[in-house]
């Protein structure tokens, strides 16, 4: 069969090709730098005249990322978009179940479909003939053969790797092979780089946050026109409003920054926060963001609509100001409309749905005006924690104002000045130890989720696959054992390579090391486990759990410390439990206070003189006693004990004995609060000079 190519290198093997196409890929930090290198080193590989790679859109169609040509005996593709009905759901379907490759040659007329299976050698072929609208399809690119490999996101098809050919040419399963481990590595790729961009969007998110924290938490100059233009900013927003409301007789505050709707004198109300619109979506205690994509497709906006009409804005994100159930009003981000173009390849039928090929795939323009701009499903969540700022600042500071009104008139009402600023200060140091642990433990639990699911999908499908890969091992050690019974002389060169391998101490180790793994894998599943245990984000309510399942799960990430280490001995943990009932408590913020009590008792032995034995005692019984069955969880360590001064003010807010940079002070002070505020319970703690320290927790069962 002739070949229109340019000569294939004698060194463009497999290997090589391996090797290139890794590196490029590593160098690539950007995955379209990394996808357009991957198609210029299989086009060089193939010898074949084009190499795309084809993204799908969530609508169906998709568009060419990237692409490389010889000589330019083929069109350029790349940006074209590419209508759905271009290749059907059947289609689709088999590329992600049956993980089919696709080759068609013209010259044939036909479709081979390779259907991947192990080995290699033994994958199942199927022909079809190609039908005359695919073949003029084909025919208007220029193409007359053409070799397609699906690439898979998981078990989601995210695009195709697509070789063309000017004329006809054959792939051999080598080649064809060689595809497919290049798909499979755009594919790691492509979820390396989606991890990438969701760790640059949680930087940026941290980032914004802490800079508007910063304009936000200043007593005596609460910056909030300039956090308001940090916070369109973050989101990337055209205008923006931060409604107040009033909170005695004065009348509504309002900070505005870009482009704003217009209100007649004939409206009802000055200000859109005042319609009824928005108290009916936010009912009491709804704190969730409204996200609205396009202000004129919601019809409880009709009041409002055209008070936006002489602007462009289109989009509107807006979150009620609340802090523990007391109003405080809205904060709103605007954005504008959009004009959009897509460039097809060849115009699209609409009405005739690609009934035929579409004859010319000169570029067709597809311009709208006017389209909205959807808010991405993190930007909800970033106002959120903004607004929680705003909240807290703007509660922080009306309090301050309290304070400086109750200052003026000191003559006139000195024991009731007295009385409110103290009250005022416990509210500022409780706003302040909330705001810090807050952001502290949201960002952790987030942290340890994110990681504990990340990790939770590889590892099940390791373990998953563990049995199927030692029944296999085993049944090939005994069609080996039975060869060797009935082939008592084996051919030299069978003989040479049964010693070269020393196939005795395979058959001996291999079982081992298929078991050394499995206990790998089921100790990185527990690790998973105790980490969701641990983080528990979608716990927010109280509900019965088992305590001694989130002390283990804190005592597997906290194992790292208790082992021993060149400078340290090990922490020996003694086990005493009882027989306990489910809790009811909020899961997530005992867990707290497990991690915290137990990181005292560790840092108390690590800093104590060393001893013969270091160890801490966890013991949980029930108590009936009292009205109310109570829970005991005592948590004691042998070091060197608390000294009755410090024991005093052990649990006050930003009060530390460890050095700086080592502890904020809020660590008891928050357990204390989670204990006796959240659950009702009690939060003892008993120490004595080089005796050691018990921590004890009581909480109601019910």
């Amino acid at each position: 069969m002739s070949i229109h190519q340019q000569d294939k290198p004698e060194t463009a093997d497999r290997g090589s090709l391996f090797d290139r196409v890794t590196q490029r890929i590593l160098q690539s930090p950007e995955l379209p730098d990394a996808l357009n290198a991957t198609a210029a080193e299989v086009r060089l590989f193939l010898g074949t005249d084009r190499v795309k790679v084809y993204q799908f859109h969530p609508d169906g169609s998709g568009r060419v990322v990237a692409e490389s040509i010889h000589n330019n005996y083929l069109p350029s593709l790349s940006g074209l978009n590419f209508p759905a009905d271009d290749i059907p759901p059947e289609a689709r379907e088999l590329f992600v179940k049956a993980r089919v490759r696709s080759i068609i040659d013209l010259s044939q007329q036909q479709i081979i479909q390779s259907f991947p299976t192990e080995p290699e050698e033994n994958e199942e072929i199927r022909y079809r003939p190609v039908d005359s609208c695919h073949m003029e399809y084909l025919t208007a690119m220029g193409v007359q053969s053409s070799v397609v490999v699906p690439i898979l996101d998981g078990e989601k098809l995210w695009g195709l790797l697509v070789s063309h050919n000017a004329v006809a040419r054959a792939i051999s399963a080598d080649e064809l092979q060689a595809l497919q481990w290049v798909a499979d590595q755009l594919a790691i790729a492509i979820s390396a780089n989606q991890l990438l961009r969701r760790a640059r969007r949680q930087a940026y998110r941290e980032t914004a946050i802490n800079r508007i924290s910063h304009l936000l938490h200043s007593l005596h100059a609460i910056e909030l026109q300039k956090a308001l233009e940090a916070t369109i900013e973050a989101l990337q927003g055209s205008g923006g409003r931060l409604y107040l409301a009033s909170n005695t007789e004065d009348e509504p505050q309002l900070y505005r920054c870009g482009t704003q709707p217009t209100f007649s004198e004939l409206a009802k109300f000055p200000f859109m926060e005042q319609y009824s619109v928005w108290q009916q979506h936010f009912q009491p205690g709804t704190t969730s963001p409204w996200a609205i994509a396009d202000l004129y497709r919601v019809p409880q906006l009709r009041n409002l609509q055209p008070a936006f009409r002489p602007t462009k804005i289109r989009g509107i994100l807006i979150i009620p100001l609340e802090y523990r159930q007391e109003f405080l009003g809205y904060l709103s981000v605007f954005r504008d409309e959009i004009d959009t173009e897509i460039l097809w390849a060849g115009q699209v039928d609409s009405d005739r749905r690609q009934e035929q090929p579409r004859l010319s795939f000169e570029v067709w323009k597809e311009s709208k005006k006017g389209q909205a701009d959807p808010w991405r499903e993190d930007e909800p969540e970033l106002l959120q924690a903004i607004g929680e700022q705003f909240a807290g600042a703007i509660q922080q500071y009306r309090m301050h104002q309290q304070v400086q009104a109750l200052n003026a008139n000191l003559e006139e009402q000195v024991r009731e000045r007295t009385a409110n600023l103290q009250q005022a200060l416990i509210d500022l140091k409780e706003t302040q130890t909330q705001l810090i642990h807050t952001e502290k433990m949201s960002s952790l639990g987030q942290l340890i989720a994110g990681i504990a699911h990340e990790i939770n999908n590889p590892i099940n499908f390791i373990y998953g696959n563990l049995s199927y890969t030692r029944t296999y091992i085993d049944e090939l050690l005994e069609l080996i054992d039975l060869y060797q019974q009935h082939d008592t002389e084996p051919h030299d060169a069978i003989a040479r390579k049964l010693e070269e391998i020393e196939l005795e101490f395979l058959v001996e180790d291999l079982p081992k090391i298929l078991a050394s793994i499995n206990v790998g894998t089921e100790r990185i599943r527990q690790l998973v486990l105790s980490l969701k245990n641990f983080s528990r984000l979608d716990e927010a309510q109280r509900k019965p759990v088992d305590i001694h399942e989130g002390i283990e799960s804190t005592l597997l990430i906290l194992q790292h410390r208790l082992k021993p280490k060149s400078d340290s001995q090990g922490i020996e943990i003694i086990k005493e439990y009882g027989d306990l009932p489910p809790i009811e408590c909020y899961a997530g913020q005992l867990n707290q206070v497990f991690m915290n009590v137990l990181s005292n008792a560790i840092d108390a032995l690590e800093t104590a003189p060393r001893q013969e034995h270091h160890q801490i005692t966890i013991r949980t019984a029930l108590s009936e006693e009292g009205d109310v069955p109570q829970a005991m969880i005592s948590i004691a360590d042998n070091g060197s004990g608390i000294p009755p001064a410090v024991q005093e003010k052990i649990f006050d807010p930003f009060f530390t004995t460890k050095p700086v940079g080592k502890g904020t002070g809020l660590g008891l002070s928050i357990c204390h609060q989670i204990i006796v505020e959240k659950h009702g319970g009690q939060l003892k703690m008993i120490s004595e000079p080089d005796r050691g320290t018990e921590v004890v927790i009581e909480i109601p069962v019910s």
